[in-house]
C-alpha cells in the first residue's frame, strides 16, 4: 500500500519561504527613516494648527464685534445716540466700571441686554455721568443676547485663562478682558480725534503688560477718519504692533 505523500511541492515551498522572508520586521535604519519622516511632518503641521486655531479665534473675535456694533446701531435708532459709556475720555473699554459679579454693574452689558448679568431688572436709577444703563435704555430693550461664551466664567478663572477679579468680565476669543471701543460721538459718520480728544485708548496685549495704541489705523487728526459709529478692537497674544489688533473695521 502506498502512503499518500505530505510532502510540499517545491514551487509551492518557494512561495512559502517568499511570504516568511516578506514577513520579516523593519531594521533599524528603516524606523529611524520613517521617525524621521514623522517629525518632519509634525514639524510642518503643528504650526498650521496653530494658526488655523489662531484664525479662528480672530474670526469668533470680529464676529463679536460686529454683533456689537449691531447692537449700537440699533440703540441709536431707537434713541437718537450711540450709548455713553464712560464720563471722559481717558475710559473707553467695554469692562468699564463692571463688577466680578453678575448681579453687580456692567453698563455695557446693562445697556445693550436691557437686564443685568444674572438677568434681574435694572436699577431704577437714572442719573450719573455717565447715565446709569436704566436712565439710558429706559425701554429695556435687549439689543445684544449675550451668552456664557462672551463672559469669563469661573471654570475659566479654575483653567487659568483669566484672573478672578475678572470674572463674569466681557471676553474676547482669547479670554482678552481688555476690549477698547470708540464710539462716533458728534453722529458726523466718522471717528476720527474729535471723538477722542484724549487719544484712542491703548488695549492690553492678551496674556501680556504690553499695551497698543492704534495710532496710524485708526487717525487721530480731525479730518478724515473711519466711516463708522461705533469701532471695537483688541490685542491677541503675541500682537506687537497697532496692525496686528484685531480691529472691527478691518
Amino acid at each position: 500500500m502506498r502512503l499518500p505523500d505530505f510532502s510540499i511541492p517545491h514551487h509551492r515551498s518557494l512561495r512559502l519561504a517568499g511570504r516568511i522572508r516578506g514577513a520579516r520586521g523593519f531594521t533599524l535604519i528603516e524606523l529611524l527613516t520613517v521617525i524621521a519622516l514623522l517629525g518632519i511632518l509634525a514639524a510642518i503641521l503643528i504650526p498650521t494648527a496653530g494658526s488655523a486655531k489662531s484664525a479662528a479665534l480672530r474670526a469668533k473675535t470680529r464676529a463679536q464685534f460686529s454683533q456689537w456694533a449691531t447692537g449700537f446701531e440699533q440703540f441709536r435708532q431707537e434713541y437718537g445716540s450711540y450709548p455713553q459709556l464712560y464720563p471722559s475720555a481717558t475710559q473707553k473699554f467695554v469692562n468699564t466700571g463692571a463688577t466680578a459679579t453678575p448681579s453687580g454693574n456692567h453698563l455695557f452689558h446693562d445697556i445693550l441686554a436691557g437686564v443685568r448679568r444674572d438677568g434681574q431688572s435694572l436699577p431704577a436709577a437714572t442719573t450719573g455721568n455717565p447715565t446709569p444703563a436704566a436712565g439710558q435704555n429706559t425701554r429695556r430693550i435687549r439689543f445684544v443676547s449675550f451668552t456664557d461664551a462672551d463672559f469669563v466664567m469661573p471654570a475659566d478663572v479654575t483653567a487659568g485663562n483669566a484672573p478672578s477679579n475678572q470674572l463674569y468680565f466681557i471676553r474676547d476669543a482669547f479670554y482678552n478682558t481688555s476690549i477698547a471701543v470708540v464710539t462716533d460721538s458728534n453722529l458726523d459718520g466718522v471717528i476720527n480725534g474729535r471723538d477722542s480728544s484724549g487719544g484712542f485708548p491703548a488695549a492690553t496685549v492678551a496674556g501680556s503688560s504690553l499695551t497698543i495704541r492704534p495710532t496710524t489705523v485708526l487717525t487721530t487728526g480731525t479730518t478724515g477718519g473711519t466711516h463708522a459709529g461705533v469701532v471695537f478692537y483688541c490685542a491677541p497674544p503675541g500682537a506687537t504692533s497697532e496692525n496686528e489688533l484685531i480691529m472691527s473695521w478691518r
